[in-house]
């Protein structure tokens, strides 16, 4: 799949749950996990293409694991777990790639 079909079927889901009229979107915030395997800043791009006039922020989220044994969350850069040193450990952050806030404005329909 294409970055510009992943962020179409980004903004599909957005506007599924926008309003259809009397409302008009001014900025989204979308959140990018380290471990996935895009750029940021080209999706930024194209969200910005397919959304003129609209602010688009990118954030990059942090990898981070969390441990299977004692439950503690770090840095994925840090494994094994520097609590216990058990490797049994899950992704917690850092896999997200989602539009985590939008923003708008009602408008005269």
């Amino acid at each position: 799949m294409s970055l510009t079909e992943i962020a179409r079927e980004l903004l599909d889901g957005l506007h599924a749950q926008l309003p259809e009229s009397g409302f008009r979107l001014v900025g989204v915030e979308v959140h990018v996990g380290k471990m996935v395997d895009l750029d940021p800043e080209h999706l930024r791009a194209i969200l910005c293409s397919l959304l003129p006039r609209v602010e688009v922020q990118v954030t990059v989220v942090d990898a981070l694991l969390k441990c299977k044994d004692c439950g503690a969350e770090y840095p994925a850069d840090e494994h094994p777990c520097p609590v216990c040193g058990s490797p049994n450990a899950e992704l917690a952050h850092g896999g997200e790639l989602q539009i985590v806030r939008a923003w708008g404005e009602t408008i005269e329909a």
